[in-house]
C-alpha cells in the first residue's frame, strides 16, 4: 500500500527489527507493557511466523527508515485475531499512517482471508487518537478494563472489536441473563440494530451461611505452569482463553480448586483462564481468594465469562466482580457464535479523571459507575450512633 510517493505500508523484514523497537522506545520509553517493544527476539519471530502473526510497518521510502507499526497475532484454532503495538513517529502522524495500518491488517486478515472471525484491540485513554483509528475502521466498541493496567498510574483501557461478514448476523442470542449485564447488550444493540440480545432473568444463588476463608499456595514458576495446564487440559477447546497463558498456579492449600491464571507483576494485572471448578462453586470465597492475590501484587482481577455461564455469572457478581465489557461472537461453535462477558474486580480506588474517549464508550463507563456505586455506597448500612 502506498501513501503518496513516499510512504509505503507492508510486511516486515526481519532486518528492520531494530528500527521498530526504536521507535517503541522512542514513544513509550523502555517500560513499554507489550513485549514485542522490548524483546528483538520475539518481534523477529512475530516476523517470521505469517501462520501465528502479521506484522506491517509504515516505511519512508525517501529515507530509508521506518515510520510506523503494528502487529496482529492469531489464533487460528479460536479464529480470533489481537492487534497491539500501534505506533507511528510523531512528525508522520499528519499523514494517517495509523489509520492505514489498521485497515490494511483489516483488509488482509477479514477480506482476503477468511481464517479469522473477528479483531479485537485495547487502546489507551491517556488520548483519543487510537479510539478514533479504530473508530474510522467501523471498529465496534465493546466496554472497558477499568484500572486494568498501572503504568504512570492506573489506567483504563477501552475495547474495540470488528467482525468478518456474516458473523454477527449468524450469531443466537443466549436467551436470558442477569439484568446486570443487559446494560451491555442495550448499548450494543444501540450501535448494531439488528442484534438480538437476551432478555433479563434474575437467577438467586443460595447463599453461603458465612464467606469462608480458604487458604491458596500461589506458584510463581511461568515454565511449569504452563506444563501443567497443558498436561491437565490437553484439548484446546477446553482452554479458551485467546492470547493469554497461565503463568502463576493457585491452589487450595486442601485440594478442592487450582486456577491457572496470567499475573503481569509489572503493572498488577491478573486474569483467570481456567479453574478446576465451576465458577459459581466459588460462590462465598472470592475475597479470600482475591486477598490471597492481592498479597503477591494483583491489584486488577478479570475474568472471561461465557454468557451462557448463568450461575458463574451471579456467583462473580455476588464476589463484587462487575461487567466492564461484551464480546458478542467471540467463541465459533458447531452451531452458534457465542457471546462473553468481561467482568473484573479491582482494589484500587476507582479514577476516571483525565481520561479520554470517544463518545460511544460512554455508556459504558456510566453503567459500569452505576454498578460500582450501587455494590460499594447504597449497600452502606448506616446506624444511628445516639
Amino acid at each position: 500500500m502506498k501513501i503518496g510517493n513516499s510512504i509505503e505500508i507492508g510486511p516486515a523484514k526481519i532486518s528492520e527489527v531494530d528500527q521498530i523497537i526504536r521507535i517503541y522506545q522512542l514513544i513509550y520509553g523502555k517500560n513499554y507493557p507489550i513485549s514485542y517493544g522490548n524483546d528483538p527476539e520475539l518481534l523477529a519471530h512475530a516476523i517470521s511466523s505469517p501462520e501465528s502473526h502479521t506484522v506491517l510497518i509504515a516505511r519512508d521510502l525517501k529515507k530509508g527508515i521506518v515510520i510506523g507499526a503494528l502487529v496482529l497475532e492469531k489464533d487460528l484454532f479460536n479464529k480470533i485475531g489481537l492487534l497491539l503495538g500501534l505506533v507511528v513517529l510523531p512528525e508522520y502522524r499528519n499523514h494517517k499512517i495509523a489509520n492505514h495500518l489498521v485497515t490494511l491488517q483489516t483488509k488482509l486478515n477479514l477480506e482476503d482471508d477468511t481464517k479469522l472471525n473477528s479483531l479485537y484491540a485495547t487502546t489507551r485513554t491517556v488520548n483519543v487518537g487510537p479510539q478514533v483509528v479504530f473508530q474510522k475502521n467501523n471498529f465496534l466498541p465493546l466496554g472497558i478494563l477499568p484500572n486494568a493496567h498501572r503504568l504512570a498510574r492506573y489506567e483504563t483501557v477501552t475495547v474495540f472489536a470488528k467482525y468478518r461478514k456474516g458473523i454477527l448476523e449468524g450469531r443466537k442470542s443466549v436467551g436470558k441473563i442477569s439484568p446486570k449485564i443487559i446494560p451491555l447488550y442495550q448499548i450494543v444493540k444501540k450501535l448494531v440494530p439488528q442484534i438480538e440480545i437476551p432478555e433479563p432473568n434474575p437467577l438467586e444463588l443460595e447463599e453461603p451461611l458465612i464467606e469462608e476463608d480458604w487458604e491458596y499456595e500461589v506458584i510463581q514458576e511461568a515454565h511449569y505452569v504452563k506444563r501443567k495446564f497443558l498436561e491437565t487440559y490437553p484439548e484446546p477447546s477446553d482452554r479458551f482463553y485467546p492470547f493469554h497463558n497461565p503463568n502463576i498456579l493457585v491452589a487450595d492449600k486442601k485440594g478442592r480448586v487450582e486456577i491457572f491464571a496470567h499475573f503481569s507483576k509489572r503493572d498488577g494485572y491478573c486474569t483467570i483462564i481456567k479453574s478446576s471448578i465451576p465458577l459459581f462453586l466459588l460462590h462465598g470465597h472470592y475475597t479470600s481468594l482475591y486477598l490471597q492475590l492481592h498479597d503477591i501484587g494483583v491489584t486488577y482481577l478479570e475474568v472471561l465469562v461465557n454468557a451462557k455461564a448463568k450461575r458463574s455469572i451471579e456467583a462473580l457478581l455476588k464476589g463484587s466482580f462487575l461487567p466492564s465489557a461484551i464480546y458478542p461472537a467471540m467463541r465459533e461453535t458447531i452451531d452458534n457464535y457465542e457471546d462473553y462477558i468481561v467482568m473484573s474486580r479491582t482494589m484500587e480506588p476507582l479514577n476516571f479523571k483525565g481520561m479520554a474517549i470517544i463518545s460511544q464508550f460512554k455508556p459504558y463507563i456510566d453503567q459500569y459507575v452505576d454498578l460500582w456505586k450501587k455494590l460499594n455506597l447504597d449497600s452502606l448500612e448506616i446506624v444511628n450512633g445516639e
